[in-house]
C-alpha cells in the first residue's frame, strides 16, 4: 500500500469532502430544529429522532450513495466502524481529556443493554454472509419500535435536551418569509450532503482499487473515522458543559440509528452480499469487547474515569492496527 501522488490527492480530496459534510450536517440539523419548533409535535419524539439524525447524517448520505452505486459493503464498513469508534475512542477520548464522564439515570440498567443488543443484531443477521432486503425491513421496523418505546415510556436518553431556539412565541421574531427561507436552506444543506456523499464514494472506490483492499475495509477503517467527526464534536461540547444526558444520548442514539434505520435503508436499496468473514468476526468481537468494558468500568461507580477512557481508546487503536495488518 505505497502512497503515490494520486493516492495522496485522493486522500486529501476525501478529507475535504468529509469536512464539508460535517459542516453541512451541523447546519442542516440546526435549520431542522428551527422548523420543528413551529410544528405541533411531541417534544420527546422530536428529541428522540434528533439524537440519531443530528450526528448520523454523514453515515446516512454516504450509505445511500454507496448503495445506489452498488457498493453497499462500503456503507456496512462505515457503520460498523462508526459504532465501534463511538463507543471507544470518542467517549473514551472525552474521559481522557476531561477527566471523567459521569453515567446517570437508566443508562446502565436499560439503555446500555438495549444498545448492546441492537448493535450486535446486524451481526446475527449477516452471519450467513449477506444482508437481504427482508433483513433491512426488519432493521427499519426495529428502529421505529425502539423510538415508539422511548416515547411511550418517557425514557428518551435525551429527554433533557434543550433544542436550540426554544423560546416562548412572544420572544421569537417571526416573519412570514422565515419558514420559506429556512426550508430553502434545509434543501440546500441536504443537497450539499448528497453531492459530497456521492463524490466521496467515488474517492473510496478509487482508494480501494489503488490499495488493493476491500471496500468494506476502507469504510471500516478510513471512512468511519471521518463520518464520526460530528459525534466527536458534540461529545466534546457536551463534556465541557457537563451535559450528561447529551454525552451518552449522543453516543447510544447514534449507535442505534446506525445499526437499524440507516443499515436497514441501505439493505433495502441494495442487499449486502458477501462480507469477508474474518473482518466481520473481528469487528463484532471488538464491538462486544468495547461494550463489555464500558459496562464493567461504570457499573459500580457510575462514571468513566480517565484511565478507563485511555483503555477504550487503546482498544480502538489495537483494532485499527489489526485491520491494517490484515489489509
Amino acid at each position: 500500500m505505497w502512497l503515490n501522488e494520486g493516492m495522496l490527492l485522493d486522500i486529501l480530496y476525501g478529507v475535504t469532502l468529509i469536512l464539508i459534510m460535517v459542516i453541512a450536517s451541523g447546519a442542516t440539523v440546526g435549520i431542522f430544529e428551527k422548523l420543528a419548533h413551529d410544528i405541533r409535535t411531541n417534544r420527546l419524539m422530536l428529541a428522540s429522532v434528533l439524537v440519531g439524525f443530528s450526528t448520523s447524517l454523514p453515515e446516512l448520505f454516504v450509505g445511500v450513495a454507496a448503495a445506489l452505486r452498488g457498493q453497499p459493503q462500503i456503507a456496512l464498513g462505515d457503520i460498523v466502524g462508526a459504532n465501534l469508534a463511538n463507543l471507544s475512542w470518542i467517549i473514551g477520548g472525552a474521559a481522557l481529556v476531561f477527566g471523567s464522564v459521569p453515567v446517570i439515570g437508566d443508562y446502565l440498567r436499560k439503555e446500555l443493554w438495549v444498545t448492546m443488543g441492537i448493535a450486535m443484531f446486524p451481526f446475527i443477521l449477516i452471519s450467513d454472509g449477506k444482508l437481504s432486503r427482508f433483513d433491512g425491513l426488519v432493521l427499519v421496523l426495529l428502529y421505529f419500535i425502539y423510538v415508539n418505546n422511548l416515547v411511550r415510556n418517557g425514557n428518551s436518553p435525551l429527554k433533557h435536551l434543550k433544542l436550540s431556539g426554544r423560546k416562548p412565541v412572544v420572544h421569537r421574531l417571526k416573519t412570514r418569509m422565515e419558514p420559506l427561507v429556512e426550508t430553502i436552506k434545509l434543501v440546500v444543506g441536504l443537497g450539499v450532503l448528497g453531492v459530497c456523499a456521492w463524490m466521496l464514494i467515488n474517492v473510496v472506490i478509487r482508494i480501494s482499487s489503488s490499495w488493493g483492499v476491500s471496500p468494506f475495509w476502507v469504510g471500516l477503517v478510513i471512512l468511519a473515522t471521518g463520518t464520526t467527526l460530528p459525534e466527536l464534536v458534540l461529545t466534546i461540547v457536551a463534556s465541557e458543559k457537563r451535559e450528561i444526558s447529551l454525552i451518552l444520548g449522543n453516543v447510544l442514539g447514534s449507535v442505534v440509528v446506525n445499526s437499524t434505520l440507516i443499515l436497514g435503508i441501505i439493505s433495502l436499496i441494495s442487499p449486502i452480499v458477501y462480507v469477508e468473514s474474518l473482518q466481520r468476526g473481528i469487528s463484532g468481537l471488538f464491538l462486544l469487547i468495547v461494550l463489555g468494558l464500558f459496562w464493567l468500568f461504570t457499573k459500580t461507580k457510575h462514571k468513566l474515569d480517565r484511565w478507563e477512557g485511555a483503555v477504550l481508546v487503546g482498544v480502538y487503536a489495537m483494532f485499527v492496527g489489526i485491520q491494517l495488518m490484515l489489509a
